[in-house]
């Protein structure tokens, strides 16, 4: 079964229990008017950064719900049901998953991240709990690793299980955090130490940015397409830290920066 919500009312009520549970700062392109600070001259975000913290890119996806015996995972016995799947986008359309792996190998944290429930009235449900966060779960993308053609690929998992499974012609076991004790305690686990976040460490981030980037165009080279670089050392360079990284990540990445404090 497909969900019944979209993609955006997930990423909002995601982002917003973060922000308001768990301190966190967002990062992102200016879609709103509230995100400017109309008193500063020329404009600007009203973002307020905080000095130090933990950032995570979150690139939000839905999740399919299967409930037949005849399912795919279940037949085979990989999985009880009902399950789910989460879908990745295939590289032929997309280098999303690519840029994601580079951005994470430069040394940055990055999920994919995913409800453990379809329906409407649960999204309602755990909004109005503030339990969202807790009823997701978080995959890393080098744990999902490399897809191995251009085809379609998913992950496929159960709620409450620790383990999922990338489903190629070959299902590959993929480690799957639970968001039940919040993200927070998976940066810690995972080693993610608090940072610098004044300039010259936002500054670090979109240089990281820029470099999965230029890796990305060297891939899309092959297929003539063009994500302009020089274009983007422009913005890098010409705009403030927090501009340019909240551009590169809605544009290119399709994720959102969140910085915990």
């Amino acid at each position: 079964m497909k969900p019944d919500f979209s993609e955006f009312s997930y990423g909002y009520a995601i982002t917003e229990e973060l922000v308001s549970m768990y301190r966190a700062a967002v990062i992102a392109a200016p879609m709103f008017p509230s995100l400017y600070d109309e008193g500063k001259p020329g404009g600007g975000y009203d973002v307020k950064i905080p000095l130090s913290g933990r950032p995570v890119f979150l690139q939000f996806k839905l999740s399919d719900q299967l409930q037949r015996s005849n399912s795919k995972e279940h037949k085979s016995g990989l999985l009880g049901l009902p399950y789910y799947r989460m879908h990745i986008r295939p590289t032929k359309h997309s280098d999303q998953h690519n840029l994601l792996l580079d951005l994470e190998a430069s040394g940055e944290s990055v999920f994919y991240i995913a409800p453990e429930f379809h329906l409407p009235a649960e999204l309602n449900s755990f909004y109005l709990s503030r339990t969202v966060v807790a009823n997701s779960a978080a995959y890393s993308p080098q744990a999902i690793g490399p897809m191995p053609d251009e085809d379609e690929h998913y992950v496929a998992f159960e709620r409450g299980v620790a383990i999922g499974y990338r489903c190629s012609d070959d299902a590959k076991e993929v480690s799957k955090f639970s968001l039940s004790e919040g993200l927070k305690s998976i940066l810690v686990e995972r080693g993610k130490q608090t940072r610098d976040l004044g300039e010259n460490g936002l500054r670090v981030i979109s240089q990281r940015m820029l470099g999965a980037l230029e890796t990305g165009e060297q891939r899309l080279r092959i297929s003539k397409k063009s994500i302009d670089i020089p274009g983007l050392r422009k913005i890098v360079d010409g705009r403030s830290p927090v501009e340019s990284i909240g551009y590169m990540a809605r544009t290119f990445f399709d994720a959102e920066l969140l910085i915990l404090e």
